[in-house]
């Protein structure tokens, strides 16, 4: 039996050995290309980011690309940059609604351009914001969207929560501090703006969202009373003066950005593990990237102050 060990382990690092890949990357796959990334969001100085794609490996962000003439048209109107950050080229052009917008580049990359709308502001009421108290403490918003008629409008609902103040974990005996801002998951039963027919996005057990991508076929024209809800989870680690914040983000977003954002959380959604990745919708042409419009508008829902939470004992 003193033999038959080393026998055994020699048998089995042989098998591990025999079982070792190495990974080998495609050359061509990781040539650069020349990428082209703007949203113009109503009411925001434009800036378009004009760059080299990079490996996943490459720990270097900028890579900018040389002799670089870029021109924005809007509504006939030539703009060139006024400043350039690196690979961030920033325009004297605040976008506005209604707006055409065109874009075209020389540069040694080759020729890039794109076109694109800015599409009109969402309009909705002031959110009517409380909590409901039943098997869980919810927080209701309650607001109204009065929809353009006879325009093809599409939106974008999406519930910000930032997290403030220091947290105490167990498994380490030690306190956190945090101030991180993200999107939280919320409810919406209203089938006028989350039936297949309408929306975009497929919902998580049927009424989950991260973010609820939709358009107007249900209601269009209509002043159409809507509600989200959000679970109010407590955190029985937070300590001293710990701060939730949430807000309410409605956009109106050009079709170029609607057809990107769903493939976006389509790529990203938890079946790409089993299956071939799918492609990233880009109305560019020579180069990767979207050139797409965005109006938005951010409304503050709710404010949470834990002061009196007890210190865990410690050991």
């Amino acid at each position: 039996m003193k033999h038959i060990a080393p026998i055994l382990i020699a048998a089995g690092l042989f098998v591990l050995a025999s079982c070792e890949k190495v990974i080998e990357f495609d050359d061509s796959l990781t040539s650069p290309s020349p990428v082209l990334n703007a949203i113009a969001t109503e009411g925001n100085q434009l800036f378009v980011n004009y760059t080299y794609s990079r490996f996943f490996l490459d720990t270097n962000n900028a890579h900018p690309i040389a002799d670089v003439d870029m021109v924005v048209t809007a509504n006939g109107t030539d703009y060139r940059p006024v400043s350039v950050d690196g690979c961030n080229y920033f325009f004297d052009y605040i976008p506005h609604e209604d707006d055409q917008l065109g874009i075209r580049v020389l540069s040694a990359a080759g020729e890039a351009s794109a076109r694109t709308i800015i599409p009109r502001n969402p309009r909705i009421s002031t959110p009517n914001v409380f909590l409901q108290d039943s098997v869980f403490r919810t927080l209701v918003i309650n607001f109204n969207i009065d929809d353009h008629p006879d325009y093809d409008n599409y939106y974008r609902f999406t519930i910000s929560q930032r997290d403030s103040g220091a947290r105490y974990r167990p498994y380490r005996e030690v306190y956190d501090t945090i101030d991180t801002t993200y999107h939280t998951i919320f409810f919406c039963f209203d089938r006028a703006i989350t039936d297949p027919t309408a929306a975009a996005t497929e919902a998580l057990g049927g009424y989950l969202y991260q973010q609820l991508l939709t358009s107007d076929k249900l209601i269009d024209g209509q002043d159409h009373n809507t509600t989200l809800m959000l679970i109010m989870l407590r955190d029985t680690n937070e300590v001293g003066t710990f701060i939730h914040q949430y807000s309410l983000t409605v956009e109106s977003v050009s079709p170029e950005r609607y057809q990107y954002l769903q493939d976006i959380e389509s790529a990203t959604s938890i079946t790409q593990l089993l299956t071939e990745p799918a492609p990233v919708y880009s109305n560019v042409n020579g180069a990767l990237g979207i050139f797409a419009g965005n109006a938005r508008r951010t409304y503050p829902l709710y404010t949470v102050v834990n002061e009196n939470d007890p210190v865990p004992p410690k050991r």
